[in-house]
């Protein structure tokens, strides 16, 4: 009919990409990133010393986060909470988190040992990981956009090797 017409076609206009919420997620990705070793630089310790404090800040946010979730849930939104699966995400979510880790501790062990400017951008380089991931493995993309995603891949790993060839 022509109201399911007009209304997939008001969904889809909706869905567009807007070249302006990019460009803003770009921007605070850019500055979040770059600014999280900030800490580190100006502390008495550095490195994986941060790791403890690192695991007691994501226990407190997490725990604010579901705390407001089900607060929204419960009083504003008037949704019943999804249940957790915690027989099913019990392993994959332990591995998971096990996983990340042990790579954020090797990634402060890393920094620390060879300097924010290489370390970090050598260990943000992992991007790079995750998208070919999701080409090759996953086909999230296809086509001439491939190319494109390969010119700036090869981009960021140039600028990780210049940096790696800098001296101190």
């Amino acid at each position: 009919s022509l109201d399911v017409e007009e209304a997939l076609v008001e969904t889809q206009d909706a869905l567009k990409p807007s070249m302006a919420l990019g460009l803003a997620a770009a921007i605070f990705n850019g500055i979040w990133g770059g600014s999280n070793q900030i800490p580190s630089h100006y502390a008495e310790y550095h490195g994986v010393h941060f790791q403890v404090s690192y695991a007691y800040g994501a226990v407190v946010a997490n725990t604010t986060l579901w705390i407001v979730y089900i607060f929204l849930a419960k009083c504003v939104w008037k949704s019943p909470i999804p249940s957790p699966q915690f027989k099913v995400m019990a392993l994959p979510g332990f591995l998971s988190g096990s996983l990340w880790a042990a790579g954020n501790f090797c990634s402060l062990f890393v920094v620390n040992a060879i300097g924010q400017g290489i370390g970090n951008a050598c260990v943000q380089a992992s991007v790079l990981v995750a998208g070919l991931w999701g080409i090759l493995w996953y086909k999230e993309m296809r086509g001439h956009i491939v190319l494109i995603w390969a010119a700036f891949a090869a981009l960021s790993f140039a600028g990780c090797v210049m940096l790696a060839l800098t001296e101190k």
